[in-house]
């Protein structure tokens, strides 16, 4: 049973207030950042798609995803991920998701070749709907559209279509170094209140 008082309460709440500003701090960096200063976009990027966003792309980063084969295995990472969903039905629901959503994810015979030779072609580029894929357990196709529309506008990625009719996307850095820098932050500054 949880106290309702004492010193652990006030690190708790301590925490919480870490946590909010530390996002609060994350969006006021974004929106400094950003190319346009348009108020739509800036409040479609204040949105938590934007964070989402950032932080897969920052993990990537994090992880060494580089190479085309580095692309492949997360694919089959991520594949195992989806297949293991599908056995799970509680799972699924409570991440708001159908079978047939989850499965559509999935890295086929089809697109996966399609990951990889445009990762292959330049490292950190992938068609939209791949990385929507990627993406599927926490926003829709249409969201990671709109938000990599966003993005672009920013200057946080660039968009350009193939010779295939896809969108390809690709970082230009920003928005991970934007991500890292809150996190570093919030680290130590829970280090500092010996929260961590």
């Amino acid at each position: 049973m949880l106290e309702w008082n004492g010193d652990e309460l006030a690190l708790d709440i301590s925490l919480l207030e870490q946590v909010r500003a530390a996002r609060i701090n994350f969006s006021d960096r974004v929106c400094a950042a950003s190319a346009s200063k348009d108020d739509k976009h800036l409040a479609q990027l204040r949105s938590e798609p934007t964070y989402l966003m950032a932080e897969f792309l920052y993990s990537m980063k994090v992880f060494g995803i580089n190479t085309a084969e580095d692309i492949e295995r997360f694919a089959d990472l991520h594949n195992d991920y989806v297949v293991s969903l599908t056995r799970d039905p509680a799972k699924l629901q409570r991440l708001g998701l159908s079978q047939d959503r989850a499965l559509a994810s999935m890295f086929t015979a089809d697109t996966k070749p399609r990951l990889i030779q445009n990762w292959a072609d330049k490292s950190g580029a992938i068609d939209q709907s791949n990385l929507a894929r990627f993406l599927v357990a926490v926003m829709s196709s249409e969201t990671c559209r709109k938000t990599l529309i966003d993005f672009e506008t920013a200057g946080f990625m660039q968009r350009k279509r193939s010779p295939y009719g896809t969108m390809v996307v690709w970082s230009t850095g920003m928005i991970e170094e934007i991500f890292g820098e809150m996190l570093r932050d919030l680290r130590l500054g829970l280090q500092q209140l010996k929260i961590l």
